[in-house]
């Protein structure tokens, strides 16, 4: 079968058509219903009658439970959501005005494992991490009703964080994990990747302080960070397009001071994870064995631009820390009131109307815009609520564009923007009500009166046009193989042929 596209012609495979319409077909079906009784998000996904783990395989017929956001009236609590006690905002911005840091940035899919997993491995006495979820390589947190895989699939888990984590265990490193609880049970017989650090003396402690940890960060021996956009999945590390950065340096201790702040008061919250299953002296052999653990640092998928190795940059620079949910709103528009000229946005998602204004209110002020969004978004409530943003935004003349998809179902799912030319910020967090609430500072738990949904995230802003320079290269680079975004139309049996043909002028 021929096409042409573009005045192109390209050859094409129709099982690639009928593959794609089948996908719309479903995304469509995943679209929120009313008649729902569950919406899951936010890393869960549905199956059958409840939410489950988006890193789990569903084996459950269709039930009342739903992909995407619920409607706002009446709303449903997360399954994920342990929170039973008020948070209060506590954690001030950290703001210097000149910080004697080193920033070494780096992206997904091109330099996320080396980079993190030479974290790992610089460890000595401490690490504390934080992440949302863990999906193995090996599919060893997959399965339903229960989750897990035999010991030894697991002592030869793929995902290299997993055994860097380990060898730290081994060579005497402290190290603590908080994560959400998805309420994943291990199947007897089988261990899950939580179970096999803890009997590592990995402490992990179940996240309760507010809905959600969006989390993702690590802290080493009190003197530097990781924080990023990237998950603890294969597609985040080998497939979506992440960004973040290590911070080091002379002036780390006020950093590190912030973070542990942070980081103590939601341990203290945690519910300690605790091992279901017993094991046969054999296998604990096998779990517990000390030996250095060697992996393999894959490499990433074939792409037009590819982000370059990642560099340590020193600065003396204005530098700002703050997480959210304290303060976080405030904090950030008090950054974008401050743009002037230009503004460069490449985001996972848009689906806060008060950001969806600002951007609008910046383009009609005379600020130079460029905004490079996702191709697809998990989700289709998020999805229908950020197409509502930038439907919005382009009524007005502002273009935005779809980046180019490393993987055909895969993400772009960083967060970051940068403000005149020199003022980076990159988050955890989507600009979304979830991930910056604002409010009056009080967050009850679900079920008492001003609930909403919140996150806990953290955001970096640096002042320096080296580091600006890194980030901008990368959004350049996508942009220059991006397509102007389009309504997306995933109605039931018709296929979306502008994200179509978009895919066909992918393929090689």
């Amino acid at each position: 079968m021929m096409l042409v596209v573009g005045g192109k012609k390209v050859a094409v495979v129709l099982a690639v058509i009928v593959a794609a319409a089948a996908a719309v077909t479903v995304m469509a079906a995943a679209a929120a219903d009313p008649s729902c009784c569950k919406y899951c998000s936010d890393g869960s996904k549905a199956c059958g009658d409840s939410c489950i783990s988006d890193s789990n395989t569903c084996h459950q017929p269709p039930g009342c439970a739903c992909n995407g956001t619920a409607p706002p009236s009446p709303p449903s609590d997360p399954s994920y959501d342990h929170q039973t006690k008020t948070y209060h905002a506590q954690f001030k911005p950290l703001e210097l005005s000149s910080a004697d840091l080193t920033i070494t940035p780096f992206f997904s899919p091109d330099h996320s494992v080396d980079t993190i997993v030479d974290f790992i491995s610089k460890a000595s006495k401490t690490l504390d991490i934080i992440t949302p979820s863990f999906s193995s390589w090996s599919h060893c947190s997959s399965g339903s009703p229960c989750v897990g895989c035999k010991v030894s699939t697991c002592s030869g888990e793929k995902f290299p964080v997993f055994q860097a984590i380990l060898n730290a265990a081994h060579r005497g490193v402290s190290i603590r994990i908080i994560t959400n609880d998805f309420g994943d049970v291990t199947c007897e017989g089988k261990i899950a990747p939580f179970d096999f650090l803890s009997l590592n003396g990995v402490k992990v402690g179940m996240y309760t302080s507010t809905t959600f940890t969006h989390s993702k960060f690590m802290m080493r021996d009190g003197n530097a960070a990781s924080i990023s956009s990237v998950n603890w999945s294969r597609s985040s590390y080998m497939k979506n397009r992440e960004a973040g950065a290590n911070i080091e340096g002379k002036d780390m201790a006020l950093v590190i001071d912030f973070l542990t702040a942070v980081y103590e008061r939601d341990w203290e919250a945690t519910r300690p994870y605790n091992v279901t299953n017993s094991y046969s002296a054999s296998d604990m052999a096998i779990i517990t064995n000390p030996a250095h653990r060697d992996f393999d640092i894959p490499s990433g998928p074939d792409r037009p631009y590819v982000s370059p190795k990642p560099k340590p940059i020193p600065i003396n620079a204005p530098f700002k820390l703050w997480t959210s949910p304290d303060f976080s709103y405030k904090a950030l528009m008090s950054d974008l009131q401050a743009v002037k000229h230009s503004f460069k946005l490449y985001i996972y998602q848009v689906t806060d109307d008060r950001l969806c204004d600002w951007l609008l209110d910046a383009h009609k002020r005379g600020v130079n815009i460029t905004m490079l969004v996702s191709s697809e978004i998990y989700g289709s409530g998020d999805q229908q609520k950020a197409s509502e943003c930038f439907e919005k935004l382009q009524a007005k003349g502002l273009v935005i564009h779809r980046a180019w998809q490393f993987g055909f179902y895969m993400y772009n799912h960083q967060k970051f923007w940068i403000a005149d030319g020199t003022r980076v910020s990159f988050s955890t967090g989507n600009w979304s009500p979830s991930d910056f609430p604002g409010g009056d500072g009080a967050y009850p738990p679900y079920g008492e009166p001003g609930w909403q949904s919140v996150n806990r995230d953290f955001n970096v802003r640096i002042d320096d046009p080296a580091v600006a320079k890194v980030f901008d290269d990368v959004i350049m680079g996508d942009w220059s193989n991006s397509t102007t975004w389009h309504p997306p139309h995933h109605h039931a049996g018709a296929v979306s042929m502008t994200n179509l043909f978009d895919t066909i002028e992918q393929l090689p």
